[in-house]
């Protein structure tokens, strides 16, 4: 069982935005498996810390890239992707701050556990049009 499966998720027409999506939603399941362990005592915290880390740099990264290839295509509604990117990167910090610095770790696998919804927004109503853009300015240039 999974919290999200990529086949929720609406495909991409640009393949690294798909492959970022897809590793994406394979860390959210890895957490969600591990903080049940970690509930029933089988997982150990540092495991689960570990995996967190790991999501937390990978959404950075996922953004900041989809931003860089939306500023080189000059996509037309860049500062309103950047801007639900930025909020969501709020909220991110938020509870990775209850867990690192106040060791409520609870507050991350929340958050965690609630991005499945978000996701399947976000990439139907701003990353789905946004990939197809560039998608088609890379057609164009390759063409030229």
């Amino acid at each position: 069982m999974g919290l999200i499966y990529a086949e929720q998720v609406e495909y991409m027409s640009v393949d690294q935005m798909q492959k970022t999506h897809e590793d994406e939603i394979k860390i959210i399941n890895e957490i969600e498996k591990l903080a049940v362990g970690y509930e029933r005592g089988t997982t150990e915290q540092s495991e689960l810390e570990n995996k967190l880390d790991e999501y937390i740099e990978h959404v950075k990264a996922h953004f900041a890239n989809e931003e860089r290839l939306m500023q080189e295509y000059h996509f037309p509604s860049y500062e309103m992707h950047k801007l639900a990117h930025d909020m969501f990167l709020m909220d991110l910090q938020y509870a990775t701050k209850q867990w690192k610095e106040f060791g409520d770790i609870k507050k991350m696998i929340n958050f965690v556990a609630k991005t499945p919804e978000w996701i399947v927004m976000h990439v139907k109503s701003v990353d789905a049009p946004t990939a197809d853009y560039i998608a088609r300015k890379m057609e164009q240039q390759n063409e030229a």
